[in-house]
């Protein structure tokens, strides 16, 4: 174990996922096979909008004008959400760190060069589940702090954009342009490492077994700090451009499989796969930065080392 670049990090966490992925797998499954339930008993009104709009599309590509209110129709005719769509939302809500923690304590073994089983995986995510729910809670209400403040900061800044370009005319208009970019960049890095922070807090509560609220102020500490905001700003960059790019393949994917062929069966399918692949990717990803941190910051590297050292050496008298 040793400091790594974030291209080294991403090639472990290829090997990782690759080499472990059917234990990766075996843990995701348990709670994405349910949840493929729910999103297939739920998607039968998503179906039909996505078909809705796909008969929308054909028609605009056919050459055929297409009546603006069809798209309102399409999307108002039926209703998005019902109770299966609520059990989904739930499951996403109270089982997943469940998972999660499954996934990650099997991710933090498997690295270090340990084992982990699927009984054991989820037996330590069962001992942090309380911790990991308290964490999950102070991090929403953290959040939901930080967007009062965040939309009262763009309200004044609105205020002294606009000021600026009634003040200076096309000046100033140029300049609150540029503000109005820079403060847009500040924002999104800002988002993208209390993300990775979020993460880093997470694993500490599973691999450290800390208290949701010392994980809270672990994962915050290790990431805003000298060593380790450049570096978790890099990672939340990537950990953005590979969810985004993920995403969009699982959305498209769906909208053919509901929307062109109809299919909520090869709909519900890909989903659940992808959702198995996702999982696993961005655990290994998660989990080598995490382990990175703390070798750059705290000699994790060395901590392990000695204690090797001190297991290998012979007893005294």
């Amino acid at each position: 174990m040793r400091p790594l670049g974030l291209g080294e990090i991403l090639d472990r966490a290829v090997t990782l996922c690759v080499r472990h992925f059917v234990i990766f797998a075996l843990i995701w499954v348990v709670f994405a096979l349910p949840l493929a339930v729910f999103q297939f008993l739920g998607t039968e009104d998503q179906s039909k909008i996505f078909g809705a709009l796909a008969d929308i599309l054909k028609q605009s590509n056919s050459g055929k004008a297409t009546d603006p209110s069809a798209i309102g129709s399409a999307l108002q005719g039926t209703p998005i959400f019902n109770g299966w769509t609520v059990a989904y939302f739930l499951a996403l809500l109270l089982v997943s760190p469940l998972a999660t923690a499954a996934m990650v304590a099997a991710a933090g073994a498997l690295y270090l060069g340990g084992r982990l089983d699927f009984a054991a995986a989820y037996r330590t995510a069962l001992s942090r589940y309380a911790h990991l729910l308290g964490y999950n809670l102070m991090c929403l209400v953290s959040a939901g702090a930080l967007y009062i403040a965040i939309i009262l900061i763009a309200v004044i800044a609105g205020i002294a954009i606009i000021s600026l370009g009634a003040a200076l005319k096309g000046v100033g208009i140029g300049l609150a342009v540029l503000f109005g970019i820079v403060i847009g960049v500040a924002l999104i890095c800002f988002v993208v490492t209390a993300a990775v922070a979020y993460n880093v807090g997470f694993y500490a509560c599973v691999l450290e077994r800390r208290s949701f609220v010392d994980a809270f102020v672990a994962g915050i500490q290790r990431v805003f700090n000298r060593v380790g905001l450049v570096r978790a700003l890099l990672v939340g960059l990537a950990y953005l451009a590979i969810f985004m790019g993920i995403w969009i393949v699982t959305v498209l994917g769906q909208g053919v499989l509901f929307g062109l062929l109809h299919s909520n069966v090869l709909g519900t399918a890909f989903g659940a796969f992808m959702s198995i692949a996702i999982a696993a990717f961005i655990t290994a990803f998660m989990t080598i930065f995490y382990f990175d941190l703390r070798v750059r910051e705290e000699g994790l590297d060395l901590q392990l080392a000695a204690q090797a050292s001190s297991a290998d050496a012979p007893p005294t008298v």
